[in-house]
C-alpha cells in the first residue's frame, strides 16, 4: 500500500523496491560465473535454493552443494524436484559472511535426476545495500560486484 504523500519514500533495499511507486531498481550486473569456485571457498557449500511452484508462489530450502566441473549439486529436495519440473529457472543464495558484507546470488537453471538436482549457474552477482547518495532522495543504491572480486 502507498505511504501518505507526505512522508519520504521507503526503499527496501534487500529487494529494491521503492514503495512509493512500484518498480524494480536496478540492483545487479551480470557478471561471468568463472570466478565461483573461488567464491564459494569464501561463502561455504551451504545456501538457500529459491523455486517456484506452480501457484506462483515460492519454495525456500537451505542446502549443502558440491561444486562438480561446472554444476552445483545437492540432495533432492522433494519440494524442489517437484517445482523444477515446471519452472527449472532457481536462484541460490548465501547471505553475508560478516556485518556489511557481500550476499552472493545466483541465476541458474535446475534439472532432478533421481536422488540428485543439477544446477547450472546462468549469472551471478556480489551484493550488498548501499546509503542513497542524497539523503531522503527516496533513491535506493547498492554496492553490487563481479564475482571474484
Amino acid at each position: 500500500m502507498p505511504q501518505a504523500t507526505s512522508d519520504p519514500p521507503r526503499c527496501n533495499p534487500t529487494f529494491g523496491m521503492d514503495l512509493q511507486s512500484p518498480k524494480i531498481l536496478s540492483m545487479s550486473i551480470p557478471v561471468e560465473i568463472s570466478q565461483l569456485e573461488l567464491e564459494l571457498r569464501k561463502f561455504g557449500f551451504s545456501a538457500f535454493l529459491l523455486t517456484v511452484r506452480e501457484d506462483a508462489t515460492s519454495h525456500v530450502a537451505h542446502m549443502s552443494f558440491e561444486l562438480v566441473d561446472d554444476e552445483l549439486r545437492c540432495a533432492v529436495s522433494r519440494t524442489a524436484a517437484k517445482n523444477v519440473q515446471t519452472q527449472p529457472k532457481v536462484v541460490l543464495l548465501w547471505p553475508p559472511f560478516e556485518v556489511g558484507g557481500y550476499s552472493m546470488i545466483l541465476d541458474a537453471t535446475c534439472v532432478a535426476e533421481e536422488e540428485m538436482l543439477r544446477i547450472t549457474p546462468v549469472s551471478g552477482v556480489l551484493h550488498r545495500p548501499a546509503p542513497a547518495e542524497e539523503p531522503n532522495s527516496g533513491a535506493c543504491e547498492s554496492d553490487c560486484a563481479p564475482l571474484g572480486t
